[in-house]
């Protein structure tokens, strides 16, 4: 790893753009997870997923 710290700057690019896809990919789930959860009107994820059934 510090070997790739120390590439120079294409080094910090390429860590700059995997941490930017992280970043977003993370939020999207997020955001799907919230959606799902507000369109089936559950309190928890557990009744989001299963549909409130017992």
């Amino acid at each position: 790893m510090i070997q790739v710290l120390a590439g120079g700057p294409l080094a910090w690019l390429v860590i700059g753009a995997v941490v930017q896809v992280a970043l977003v990919a993370f939020g999207t789930y997020v955001g799907v997870l919230m959606a799902l959860q507000e369109f089936t009107g559950a309190e928890s994820w557990d009744d989001a997923v299963d549909g409130g059934n017992e």
